[in-house]
């Protein structure tokens, strides 16, 4: 399977950063302040919108062309800068167990970025990176003078590091949606001001030579997307399916994390993808896709309220209704992959129904495939026998019983769900412990 994975990474950005915006925004109510009123000079909370991982990328890459950085490397420090946040919500998950035991108080900054930094170190060591990246994500908090999580100066931090931090800092604490001159002074000034206390020389001085005024313009949200990947070279490469595995497991870390009632859903509904791709002889390009869009099916639930994600009940039909535009906003994620559109259709059609009563396209038995109605299967199969906090995981026989009866009344394929009682009878309690060790 041919990828270029910076593309993947770019698509997911939206959703990754909708999840920054989500957090900073209650951690800012949280410790009393107004995030829409934070101020480039106060560092005590960030101000993170729209299109952030991107800014960041493109700020990081310029500058670190500057500095004579290798395309190859330039392309490695675009996705480090889309991932430099990407155990969020795992963190999320680990600090409400934080305020179980603390009288509800959050982590502090300082241990918010350690503990952060530390899981997506962990994570970004999954993927398949073409240059050295080691410590890239784990110091991408530390300030020059050493005063960031891990006490690092400039000169025993990774540049690439450095470079993230520089462009983070900007886009967090800069105003880069006003395109004037007077803009441009003030973030040179901030860069300018903050050497040898957040910024090493070197990094600040290249930024400083490389950044121009024209660039607010390329920064804007209806131009960053072309800008960066108009910054690097391109690169496609051939992934075996078990090559691509561990790509998918992140992404389905990324969602799965953002609500602790279904940490291991996208990994399960992943792993049902792959096992029925083996049972039906699909070729190694096709399982290796089938399986990525089954770890990615629930991409758009980082766009979705954690107040809903989190609710320890059923929903109400308003909740309900917001709760199903997420298999609409993985369709948005995903359909920017360029040569990906069968997985865009496989993992944004899992709540599609055979009778047309399904959403977000109310598509019929004649417009869906084979692969749709699999995918979907695989997501029922697997949100049955999972345990949630209003209900027990139900057992095979339960689960499939209840598949045969939607399948029944036609909204599932009947044949489908025959075929996963035969693969999953003797699985299930194998497959669910493989799970909780991901």
């Amino acid at each position: 399977m041919k990828i270029n994975l910076n593309d993947i990474l770019y698509a997911v950005s939206f959703a990754l950063d909708a999840t920054e915006i989500e957090y900073f925004k209650r951690r800012a109510e949280a410790l009393g302040e107004n995030i829409e009123k934070v101020s480039y000079k106060d560092h005590k909370t960030m101000n993170v919108t729209v299109n952030h991982s991107k800014r960041i990328a493109a700020i990081a890459v310029i500058t670190g062309k500057a500095m004579g950085l290798s395309p190859i490397e330039l392309y490695d420090l675009a996705a480090f800068s889309i991932l430099h946040d990407n155990a969020l919500t795992e963190f999320i998950q680990e600090e409400i167990e934080y305020k179980k035991y603390n009288n509800g108080k959050s982590y502090n900054t300082a241990d918010f970025n350690t503990r952060h930094c530390k899981i997506g170190e962990k994570n970004a060591n999954l993927l398949p990176f073409r240059s050295n990246n080691r410590d890239v994500i784990l110091y991408h908090h530390e300030n020059a003078d050493g005063s960031g999580p891990f006490g690092r100066k400039a000169d025993r931090t990774p540049i690439k590091s450095q470079l993230i931090h520089l462009a983070d800092c900007i886009d967090c604490f800069c105003d880069l949606t006003i395109v004037s001159e007077e803009n441009f002074r003030e973030i040179c000034f901030y860069v300018r001001s903050n050497i040898g206390t957040l910024f090493g020389e070197d990094v600040a001085y290249a930024f400083l030579g490389a950044f121009k005024r024209k660039n607010l313009v390329n920064l804007m949200n209806i131009n960053v997307d072309r800008f960066l990947r108009s910054l690097t070279k391109h690169y496609e490469d051939s992934y075996t399916r078990q090559e691509i595995k561990p790509l998918g497991e992140l992404f389905a870390k990324m969602v799965d994390y953002k609500s602790h009632y279904t940490c291991i859903h996208c990994a399960g509904v992943a792993d049902r993808c792959e096992r029925m791709a083996e049972f039906y002889k699909f070729p190694e390009e096709k399982a290796a896709k089938f399986y990525l869009a089954g770890a990615l099916h629930d991409v758009g639930k980082l766009s979705v309220s954690m107040e809903i994600l989190q609710k320890p009940s059923r929903l109400n039909d308003d909740e309900y209704e917001l709760m199903k535009m997420h298999a609409l906003y993985t369709h948005d994620v995903l359909s920017n992959l360029k040569g990906m559109k069968d997985i865009c259709d496989w993992a944004s059609h899992h709540h599609e129904k055979l009778n047309g009563t399904g959403y977000p396209f109310k598509l019929n038995d004649k417009q869906l495939s084979h692969e749709d109605r699999l995918l979907a299967c695989c997501d029922i199969y697997q949100a049955l026998t999972e345990k949630r906090p209003y209900k027990d995981g139900f057992t095979h026989e339960e689960a499939i019983k209840i598949m045969r009866e939607m399948a029944e009344k036609g909204e599932i394929d009947y044949d489908i769900v025959t075929d996963m009682h035969t693969v999953f009878k003797n699985e299930t309690p194998q497959i669910e412990a493989e799970l909780k060790n991901i």
